[in-house]
């Protein structure tokens, strides 16, 4: 990818916090001019739109969360860090939110992105599973025939879908606590598979719940 231009980039810094704390739908590419005090005709010189803009981002977000997700395959985790692990993949959806709030629109209006973010959530769910596989080769979790790859499934849907969840639950609270609710809900969906060595992850789990109440 060629290096972009420092306006270029300050645009998409511009927009990625307008987009996030405003709401997608609620911003146009004459407000990111706006907020950046130039003419709309200097933004459109060098993205020739709004949806030029999300697009742009998306790619962005695409190589932070990929780098992301080749980390747990390379290397065997200790129990913490796999917990660790999920605030990180969910700091990085938090950093582009705007697209996980308003999904299904964006992929429709703007159809290229739709294969690219189906490859993403098949990476997220394979990384997942071998999350899941890892820790019952460490006798931490137990699965029956099938239920690893259920699992790791309905966690890209958490994924995927908590900050919207979120929203419309119109949960309070700073990105932090929004993501720390998110990866308990994660946990507790994990469980039901504690296996014969599972002390280390029913004291983190008790602690996540600590935090939660306290």
């Amino acid at each position: 990818m060629a290096a972009r231009s420092k306006t270029k980039e300050k645009i998409l810094r511009t927009a990625l916090a307008l987009l996030n704390n405003e709401g997608e739908v609620n911003i146009t590419s004459v407000d990111i001019a706006a907020v950046m005090e130039i003419s709309p005709g200097n933004l459109y010189y060098h993205y020739k739109g709004k949806d030029v803009i999300i697009a742009e981002l998306f790619a962005d977000f695409e190589n932070e969360l990929r780098q992301v997700l080749a980390a747990p395959v390379n290397k065997p985790m200790a129990l913490e860090d796999n917990w660790i692990y999920l605030y990180i993949i969910f700091e990085e959806i938090n950093d582009f939110r705007f697209f996980f709030l308003n999904l299904t629109s964006l992929l429709e209006r703007i159809p290229e992105l739709k294969p690219k973010f189906m490859r993403l959530l098949s990476l997220m769910q394979n990384t997942f599973e071998r999350l899941l596989s890892g820790l019952e080769a460490s006798g931490h979790l137990n699965f029956r025939p099938g239920e690893k790859q259920i699992l790791s499934e309905r966690l890209t849907a958490h994924f995927t879908y908590w900050l919207p969840y979120a929203n419309l639950r119109g949960l309070r609270g700073s990105p932090k606590t929004i993501i720390h609710e998110g990866v308990y809900a994660a946990l507790t969906q994990i469980t039901p598979h504690w296996g014969d060595q599972s002390e280390p992850y029913a004291a983190l789990l008790k602690d996540f719940l600590d935090e939660q109440v306290g």
